[in-house]
């Protein structure tokens, strides 16, 4: 026989959970932040097309709002969709070229000659940032942590109550030798069993919930409705925007979006 600390075996098993968890949430955080900046660019680049539009009828901003909803349940959809196969992320790719094709309709309309002139650059500028901040969210959804380590993890909490049997068993034994009661050496054993077992299944749960905070299915996970949200009535903000959102929240749903569907159809 020999004897040996508790704390190497716990150190060993929890140590590699802590660090997996970790990695998890350093993938959700950089998924939010380049999300946010995403939201954040696309509303700008509305509001260019919105506000520099000299002919002032506004269609060129409806037009452009339908396209740009369209490019964010595409990349919703690829973001949330179990399949990775080329055709979901190339529906992306086909809103970008879209919306590049818009942009050089929309020149002359803005008082400019030519694209990449003067303020106009600016909107590729915002173009290269959407691409730019997709692909930051794209190689978070398409790489996961490590393999092995999520591998070690799961063989570990499985083993490891197994391997530390013995050793809770002796844990009573060296209880019972005492002047405590028998009985209260062997509750005292299935109370560090059973504690030991519910600290590494709750740290793998954990990191199983953050390792695809895509789906919107977990807690802690991306919630698409609430990011999407403001992109879906970006014509009802200005100076005018509680009253046309009062007037949009008495109207029927078909009534609000009977433009846009028309120009999806189109």
């Amino acid at each position: 026989s020999f004897d040996f600390s508790i704390s190497i075996v716990a150190v060993g098993t929890i140590f590699p959970l802590v660090f997996s968890v970790q990695a998890s949430f350093q993938r959700r955080e950089k998924a939010l932040a380049a999300l946010g900046t995403l939201k954040s660019t696309i509303f700008a680049l509305y509001l260019m097309f919105k506000t520099w539009d000299t002919t002032g009828d506004g269609k060129f901003a409806q037009d452009i709002q339908v396209i740009l909803n369209k490019l964010v349940e595409d990349i919703i959809w690829y973001c949330r969709t179990e399949s990775r196969t080329p055709e979901i992320s190339n529906l992306v790719y086909d809103g970008f070229s879209t919306l590049s094709l818009k942009m050089k309709e929309f020149v002359p309309k803005a008082g400019y000659s030519k694209p990449g002139e003067g303020g106009i650059s600016r909107m590729q500028m915002y173009l290269r940032d959407i691409i730019h901040d997709f692909e930051s969210v794209r190689a978070i959804r398409d790489t996961e942590t490590p393999v092995g380590l999520r591998l070690f993890c799961f063989a570990l909490i499985h083993i490891s109550p197994i391997l530390l049997a013995p050793y809770w068993n002796h844990f009573c034994d060296k209880q019972s030798n005492t002047e405590l009661p028998s009985q209260y050496g062997c509750e005292s054993g299935y109370f560090v069993g059973i504690f030991y077992v519910l600290i590494v299944i709750t740290l793998y749960r954990v990191q199983v919930e953050l390792e695809d905070p895509f789906d919107g299915l977990g807690a802690d996970d991306i919630k698409w409705e609430t990011w999407k949200s403001q992109l879906e009535c970006m014509d009802l903000y200005g100076p005018e925007g509680p009253t046309k959102r009062e007037e949009a929240q008495n109207k029927p749903y078909q009534d609000v979006d009977s433009t846009r569907q028309q120009v999806l159809m189109s």
